[in-house]
């Protein structure tokens, strides 16, 4: 059975959240802080909880509305205030089917709810044809089926009462679907295939170290989420907790070894932040006051860090990463679970946004395939923007309490603020296209690399290799920020930069610090061999004048040139400055014969440019 639709009742703060849609693989509750998200997970996971520390059932007097309680006392054990729609699969129908025959089952989906005081599942939706459950009992009695059809309940038992004098097979049935309930039966095969739920959240978390006894003698019930995470390590590792106290250390050893194993193999094919750590398990024996020669074995989870060669306790980790391995550990008790609606309430809270990244992909790939997720967020980096179909707005609205909505957009601005985040970094992304990321001060450069890659190409001289996508970034100032955000992204930079007379000590910063590779900044004097150079002095000086000419910029002479780069000559010459990308734009758009009266110098200067840029594409 896979839930397809949940809502939520008087519960704390939700008074009705309205019934909303779950997701087939994953669904995400955006919303503020105190907007009612753990609310909503909570309600869920009381529905049919697998053990986790949390509370289990619903109290009205933990649960229900503190404004309602005394006025709705009366009938607050008739409040459901969790209902789940569950779309019932082709093994779900087969089950029913194999009690009460092939087409008994009527029903595609069922609703189901939980009250308060009752672990009792309350089923609202018909499932099963009584006539063709009945026809079925009838015909698998040995009695002809068609003799009893269409007929009510209570006619297909006086009918088989009037059959033969007991004992009989038709007075033995009668007598049986007097005592039976058919409807119910079918509820009750279906009540047993309904998805256990598990919770996570930050108190789930591993502690350092925890006392096996504890975890051995108390009820499950009464163990803190921690500790419950804790049993399930212990669990992983294939023994049972009685065997941690026995004297054979090397079988303890082993069993310890094999489950930091599995989860440390686990762990570091999703986290990404750090691939020179792994888990260990130790027992440490600690002397008990009024127990003279009975010490107490307690769990030790370490941590070892192979790049600096020392263990710490889990404790003494960063939360982001107690939080990454306790869920795992958690989620490998119930593993061989066929279905599970998992719940993660604020995952990844503590971990950098790439981390987070690793933790969506773990659920999408991990997680979703097999089991439903639910989780509630408000960072942008735990949104896929891909995806926003799986995401559910949850608003407090006054008067109104928790809602929870399918219309993401219809939300008020606070409440959508991540899923604009997350479309603005997709977006941003997505205007970087391809791995080769050419950098070049501003549109103008575009334009020149583009139409003389042409020309180059037309003359069979070395043109830009296509795969390079050339990006403006708008000034020389911008070039480290802009490398810095794109090294982030795995891509391959190279800068080709113009240089102005006592460069860029920001650029020469970075390369010392090695955000980009010496030979991946490209010098223009480089080429042109002068102290300073702009894309537009690897053009001959009396053609570039003539491109200034024709597209409007202004008439300068060629003996007004003093000296330097081209642009700044021009601009002394005309008294003010100029749109560079004027001309550029005037060559591109406009069939001008200037394009053929490029020289072979020019071309041969663009040319040795473009294979010194090809050289560094990536392989």
């Amino acid at each position: 059975m896979r839930v397809t639709k949940a809502q939520i009742t008087k519960y704390k703060s939700v008074t009705d959240s309205g019934e909303f849609a779950v997701n087939d693989r994953l669904t995400a509750l955006v919303g503020k802080n105190e907007a009612g998200k753990t609310a909503v997970l909570e309600a869920i996971y009381r529905f049919n909880p697998l053990a986790s520390g949390h509370p289990t059932t619903f109290d009205p007097l933990r649960d229900y509305p503190r404004s309602s309680y005394n006025r709705d006392k009366a009938q607050i054990s008739a409040i459901e205030p969790i209902q789940l729609t569950f779309a019932l699969d082709p093994d779900d129908m087969a089950a029913v089917e194999a009690t009460f025959g092939k087409g008994s089952v009527i029903a595609t989906h069922v609703r189901v709810a939980r009250r308060y005081n009752s672990t009792t599942t309350y089923w609202s939706s018909p499932i099963i044809s009584e006539a063709k459950a009945i026809g079925h009992l009838v015909e698998k009695a040995g009695l002809d089926r068609g003799k009893y059809a269409k007929q009510t309940r209570g006619a297909t038992i006086a009918a088989l009462r009037a059959e033969e004098e007991p004992p009989t097979a038709a007075a033995e049935l009668a007598g049986d679907l007097e005592d039976r309930d058919l409807v119910s039966e079918a509820w009750s095969i279906l009540a047993r295939r309904l998805p256990k739920i598990q919770y996570f959240d930050e108190y789930s978390v591993l502690p350092g170290s925890v006392s096996i006894e504890r975890l051995q003698k108390a009820a499950e019930d009464d163990l803190s989420p921690g500790e419950r995470t804790a049993l399930a390590l212990l669990r992983l590792a294939g023994v049972d907790s009685e065997e941690f106290a026995e004297a054979d250390y090397e079988a303890r050893k082993a069993s310890l070894e094999a489950a930091a194993n599995q989860l440390t193999d686990e762990l570091f094919e999703y986290w990404t932040q750090n691939d020179g750590l792994s888990v260990e398990l130790d027992i440490e024996s600690r002397p008990v006051p009024n127990r003279p020669g009975q010490p107490e074995p307690w769990l030790q989870i370490r941590v070892r860090n192979a790049t600096h060669r020392v263990t710490l306790n889990m404790a003494e980790r960063s939360k982001g990463f107690i939080w990454f391995f306790s869920f795992l550990a958690a989620f490998s008790e119930y593993a061989e679970e066929d279905r599970r609606v998992i719940l993660l309430d604020e995952p990844g809270l503590n971990l950098h946004a790439k981390a987070q990244g690793d933790l969506l992909r773990y659920i999408d790939e991990r997680l979703a395939p097999d089991h439903q997720v639910i989780y509630s967020t408000h960072s942008l980096f735990m949104i896929q923007p891909r995806h926003l179909e799986r995401c559910r707005t949850v608003e407090d609205l006054p008067k109104q309490g928790t809602q929870v909505s399918e219309d993401v957009w219809a939300a008020r601005p606070e409440t959508v603020f991540p899923l604009l985040g997350a479309l603005g970094v997709d977006m941003s992304q997505a205007l970087i296209v391809g791995p080769d990321q050419l950098a070049v001060e501003g549109p103008a450069d575009v334009v020149y690399l583009s139409v003389m890659s042409d020309l180059a190409r037309e003359k069979g001289k070395t043109s830009l290799d296509p795969r390079w996508t050339i990006t403006p970034i708008g000034g020389l100032d911008k070039i480290p920020t802009f490398v810095a955000l794109l090294r982030a992204s795995d891509l391959n930079i190279a800068v080709v930069m113009d240089v102005a007379a006592g460069g860029n000590q920001k650029i020469t910063n970075m390369v010392q610090r090695g955000l980009l590779a010496q030979d991946h900044l490209i010098p223009l004097t480089d080429i042109t061999g002068t102290p300073e150079a702009d894309i537009e002095d690897l053009f001959d000086q009396g053609w570039y004048l003539k491109l200034l000419k024709e597209s409007k910029v202004g008439v300068v002479a060629k003996n007004k040139l003093t000296g330097g780069r081209i642009v700044k000559q021009v601009e002394a010459a005309l008294g003010s400055r100029f749109d560079h990308y004027q001309p550029a734009s005037y060559l591109m758009r406009t069939a001008t014969k200037l394009r053929d009266e490029v020289d072979d110098a020019t071309i041969d200067r663009f040319a040795q440019l473009f294979a010194r840029i090809n050289n560094l594409l990536s392989t």
